[in-house]
Parts: structure tokens; sequence; C-alpha cells
């Protein structure tokens, strides 16, 4: 293809095309220095599930379904942190190695703040999430392979360290809790039963119910032989006098055994003294609060064992599905493909502003 442009515009074209692409080459090959990426292919998994309902794929490859979106996304989202950066910037002195190179264009500033450092770091360092099967690929560059792929193990290295902390803690945190409550049912229960024990040492009583049973049927024996007594009174008036001594000595049987069933029925209730019903109504809640107690003791025993089931399934791993490697070529920058790029778009630019040009000039005449 051949140019044909006047001289104006072959000074234009030289100071709107050719310096720039000259300048972005002139860096390209001089001042750019080569950056080397490593990557990886990580997938967060449940330690244990029992929900399994496929059985190909990566479900039927781990054991168990693929990782949620949220969990990849809390994950891609705390590799991109500030956190993180601080954390690798620790381990491995990012802010020394992103600026010790002299590139004027994509070095780190060697006073650079945190806020430009995690901006950079965030440049430097790319997480994509495939939406199907939720792996992330983690993409890291650096100025030499070694940094790069020391940084991309750091990077997974970490990922993993988080990833237990924050499920191990919700696990604890729920058996924690569940561990509480049965702790505070087994002494529940233990009180309660013991307020029964001393309750019946106090009482000097076993069973208030069953000694309250038993005395009814002391009574009622009673009642019967009264009744019996007073059937043979009547018997011997038909025909003795009421002065006879067996009439007396009947009489005399009636009044003990009348004295004697008072007595006892006295011992059940009385509206002046604490008796046998009162001890029964008392006896029967302290009863009612250890039946309780131990409904609750087994309830609060499930839980335990349900939230410790619960907390293994939660447990989560990382994954690492591609090990990264260390690279063999630089992959940064592209330098035909900026340059050739470069010229193609300054070219481009310049026959609009061309364009441009020839229209306004035709406007004006």
């Amino acid at each position: 293809m051949q140019i044909n442009l006047k001289k104006p515009l072959w000074i234009a074209y030289i100071c709107c095309v050719l310096i720039p692409v000259f300048l972005i080459v002139l860096y390209l090959l001089v001042f750019a220095k080569e950056r080397y990426e490593s990557s990886a292919l990580i997938l967060v998994k449940q330690v244990a599930d029992t929900q399994v309902t496929e059985a190909s794929g990566l479900g039927a490859l781990f054991g168990v379904p693929s990782t949620s979106r949220e969990d990849s996304q809390i994950l891609r989202e705390y590799i991109a942190s500030r956190d993180m950066v601080g954390k690798l910037n620790q381990t491995l002195n990012l802010r020394k190695e992103f600026s010790s190179v002299n590139d004027p264009l994509f070095a780190l500033s060697s006073d650079a703040t945190v806020e430009e450092l995690v901006e950079y770091y965030n440049k430097m360092v790319k997480v994509e999430l495939d939406d199907q099967s939720m792996m992330l690929k983690v993409r890291n560059q650096a100025f030499s392979p070694e940094f790069s792929l020391k940084l991309n193990q750091e990077i997974l290295k970490q990922s993993d360290a988080f990833i237990n902390q924050v499920s191990n803690s919700i696990a604890q945190e729920q058996q924690t809790y569940a561990e509480k409550q049965f702790k505070e049912a087994s002494e529940k229960i233990d009180q309660a039963r013991q307020n029964v024990l001393v309750y019946q040492n106090e009482n000097e009583i076993f069973d208030p119910e069953l000694q309250a049973k038993a005395l009814g049927v002391l009574i009622a024996s009673l009642q019967a032989n009264l009744a019996e007594l007073k059937t043979q009174e009547r018997t011997l008036l038909s025909y003795l006098t009421p002065e006879a001594p067996q009439v007396i000595a009947l009489k005399d049987q009636i009044k003990s055994l009348e004295e004697q069933i008072k007595k006892e029925s006295d011992k059940l209730t009385s509206p002046t003294n604490k008796k046998l019903n009162q001890n029964v109504a008392e006896f029967e809640a302290l009863k009612a609060q250890v039946i309780f107690a131990t409904d609750m003791y087994k309830i609060s025993l499930a839980s335990l064992e349900k939230a410790r089931l619960e907390a293994t399934r939660k447990l989560k791993k990382l994954i690492v599905i591609t090990q990264p490697l260390l690279a063999q070529e630089a992959m940064y920058p592209r330098k035909v493909y900026i340059a050739v790029t470069s010229f193609v778009l300054f070219n481009i630019l310049f026959g609009i502003g061309l364009l441009i040009h020839s229209i306004v000039r035709e406007h004006r005449e």
C-alpha cells in the first residue's frame, strides 16, 4: 500500500504516527522489563457431603458436588484483598520485588503507599472464575520466573489457610454452642435429681405417692372393719340391752377403730399441718422437673451429635487442580503485538484526523 502525502502531511504523519510508534518501540526494546507468568487452577470443596446427586464430572472425581458460587467468589475477593497483600508482603516483600526493576511505566514506585501497592498487586494478579465448574484460575506476573512461581505458591498457601480458618471457625462456633447447651442441660438434670434426693432425705420419705396409696388402702381396710363391727353392734342390740357387756365391748372396739381411721386420715389431709397430700404435690413437681430436664438433656445430646456431623460436613478444603510451574519464557510485554497494534491504531487516528480536517476545510470553502 503506497501512501501519497504532501510535505505538510508528511510532517504531520511523522509527528502523529511515526514518532509515537518509535517511542513505544524504544520503550519496549530498551526500558520494558520482561514479565513471567505462573498460573494454577484451584477448587474449594467440602471435606464430607452425603448429598451427592451427580455421578459425573467433578462430583464423581472428588466424591462431592462442585463448590458453591459463594465459596468461589469469597475466595476470589480474598485473593484480591488488602489482607492478602499484607500477608504476601510480609513473606515475600512484594514492595521490594515490584520496585526493584527500572521500568518507567510498569514498575512500582519505591515510595508507593499501601493503597498503591494493592492496586499494583491486582494488576499483576488476576483471578478468573469458571461459572460452570466453579474453579478459579489464579494467574500472576513477576519480573523473574522464580518469583512468579513463588508468588503463586504463596497465594495458594494463604488461600488454603483462609479456607481452613473460615470453615473451622464456623464449624467450631456451631459445635461450641451445642456443647454449651448440652452442658447446661446436664447441670439442670443433675440439679433436678439432687433436689429430689434432698427432699427425700429431709422428709424421710422415698415416694409420697406410693405411701399415700398404701395409706389409702389401709384406711379402706379399717373402714371395712368398722362397717362390719357396726353391723355386729346392730345385731347384738336386736336381742341385748345397750348395757350388756358384749355390746359395751363392741362399742369400745368401734370407737378405737374410728379414732385410728381419723388418725390415718389426718396423715393424708389436714388444714393446719403439712401432710402427705402436700408431700405428694411437692414431690410430683420435683419429679416433673426431673422429667423435663431429662427430655432437654436428650434433645441437647442429639443436637450435639448433629452439630458434630454438620461441623464435619461443613469443613472445606482447597484442591489444587493444576499446580503452578516455573515459566520458561516471558509472556509480557508482547512487543511485536504492541508495536503493530500501536502503528495501526495511530494510522487510524491519523486517518480520522485527516478526514475531519478535510470536512472542515470543505465547509469553510
